[in-house]
């Protein structure tokens, strides 16, 4: 029972990392060459975007450190099953969500449905 309690927080945590790495493209935050702000709509709100994504990638370890206590918890020593699991489910994670967030902020600028022409140009 601990392990599937276990299992289900990991699935949660890891679930609420992906939606967290996603609100920072949705929020219009980006990367090249530093940090870019893509206009989608208003500045607040793509402001608040960023910090709910902040938010969620802290509650996204706070879970995943209960879960690995949940699978590893209890009064006796965990077995090396619940090492293991633990140390494992913990990995593929933080991997899952490092490269959602690296995707989802360095993915190029979409091009412009009505794009400008070059200055003097007109």
């Amino acid at each position: 029972m601990r392990m599937l309690g276990g299992i289900l927080l990991w699935v949660i945590a890891t679930l609420l990392g992906l939606v967290s790495a996603a609100g920072f493209s949705g929020s219009g935050l980006g990367w090249a060459n530093g940090f870019i702000k893509r206009s989608f709509w208003e500045d607040v709100e793509s402001e608040i975007g960023v910090g709910f994504s902040i938010f969620g990638l802290v509650g996204w370890l706070v879970l995943l450190g209960l879960s690995a206590l949940t699978i590893r918890g209890g009064e006796q020593a965990p077995s090396k099953t619940a090492r293991v699991t633990s140390s494992v489910l913990v990995a593929l994670s933080i991997g899952v969500v490092v490269v959602a967030c690296v995707v989802s902020i360095g993915w190029p600028e979409p091009a412009s449905e009505y794009p400008l022409p070059p200055w003097n140009r007109a």
